[in-house]
């Protein structure tokens, strides 16, 4: 997900990067489903556009197709991603697209899914419907880099956010919350949650930072959609007077590992909280599949240095967002990794690439994904 660059003006085709565009209004909310955007068209002009907005909800081709009605007949369909061909939670889209008429449909990318992949084009060409892809499926498949992700390995993208000072710190004093960057960070840290499915603590953060993890408007208002709130507890469990547990902002879920005793949660189950179990001996990367399991396509991860240091060390983490303020934070503070060094003998070795930087009120922000990822470019932004 690019902070401060568009990936649709790569998009050659107008209508497919207005597809995209759309698909992008389904972000956060979608899991375990991709995003997908549609629009229907006729000589050039704009009849009706849609995007999947939540699984079970109706998927963006229908949605575009309801919304053009009769005029969908003859129309040019543009939908980022290869339309389903099989019964799921809802019917083939394929189905409404033979059904509705339409006289061609452009896809951005074939869909990696056993069930649909080349059936979905297939079923349309057999129906005598016109079939063309985009010259670069990139875009698209960068659009769905979490959903991807989880297909490939089982666990969710996850996302880590750390703020720093000039010279490497997370806090000013150690076991104590400290504000480190200014009104840039607090923006970016809003639209990452906002964009995220699940935003996800250590149990030692909850218990030194007390976060809520919400998603705020202007004005501190909590927004009125908000993502999973995860704490990782691994064999502890979190102290039920934390506000996030109760706030009643959001659904909260536990993820704690199978040596964890059922009567010591009974506690959290009576605020609500949602407990997810993994096996102890597959350590983090357990947990992570865990939260697959129940539909986390991506987590957006707050660590404190012993949760990114584990993090770190079990290569789990697929992007990085730094964002830096200009001040130095002394010999007093702690340091944020705490695991050995990727270096080679007197040499570093470099894991991780920058993938695409920023600005941000006062802020600086780099975006770091696992080496020989292509970077989407750079950016200034302004924080607003």
């Amino acid at each position: 997900m690019p902070l401060f660059s568009d990936p649709s003006v790569g998009i050659a085709d107008p209508m497919l990067a207005r597809a995209f565009r759309a698909a992008e209004r389904g972000r956060g909310t979608v899991s375990p489903n991709p995003l997908v955007g549609c629009v229907v068209a006729r000589d050039g002009a704009v009849i009706a556009e849609g995007h999947h907005e939540r699984a079970g909800g109706p998927h963006a081709e229908i949605v575009a197709l309801q919304m053009a009605g009769d005029a969908a007949s003859g129309a040019d369909v543009y939908v980022t991603l290869e339309p389903c061909n099989h019964h799921g939670l809802t019917p083939p889209c394929t189905e409404r697209l033979i059904a509705a008429r339409v006289a061609s449909v452009t896809i951005g990318m074939a869909d990696p899914n056993p069930h649909v992949t080349g059936g979905g084009a297939g079923a349309l060409t057999a129906a005598g419907i016109r079939v063309s892809w985009a010259g670069d499926p990139a875009p698209f498949e960068r659009q769905n880099d979490e959903w991807l992700h989880r297909l490939d390995t089982g666990r969710p993208f996850v996302r880590v956010k750390t703020a720093l000072t000039l010279d490497g710190r997370p806090a000013l004093r150690p076991g104590e919350r400290s504000q480190i960057t200014g009104a840039g960070g607090a923006t970016i840290t809003m639209r990452l949650r906002s964009a995220a499915t699940a935003v996800a603590v250590g149990a030692r953060t909850l218990a030194v930072d007390d976060p809520l993890l919400t998603v705020r408007e202007a004005g501190g208002v909590v927004a009125s959609r908000q993502p999973r709130r995860v704490v990782f507890a691994r064999t502890g469990v979190p102290d039920p007077a934390a506000r996030m547990l109760s706030d009643g902002a959001g659904p909260v879920t536990l993820v704690v590992s199978d040596t964890v005793a059922a009567e010591r949660i009974e506690a959290l189950t009576a605020l609500g909280v949602v407990t997810v179990r993994y096996d102890l001996r597959e350590g983090l990367a357990g947990a992570h599949s865990a939260l697959a399991d129940i539909g986390v396509n991506d987590v957006l991860v707050e660590p404190g240095p012993s949760l990114l240091t584990a993090l770190w060390s079990g290569r789990l983490i697929d992007e990085l967002i730094v964002v830096t303020a200009g001040g130095m934070a002394g010999t007093e503070a702690p340091a944020l990794f705490a695991g050995a060094a990727d270096a080679t003998h007197s040499r570093l070795t470099p894991v991780m690439v920058p993938y695409e930087t920023g600005i941000a009120d006062g802020d600086a922000v780099t975006v770091w994904r696992p080496g020989g990822t292509a970077s989407f470019g750079h950016g200034e932004g302004s924080g607003t």
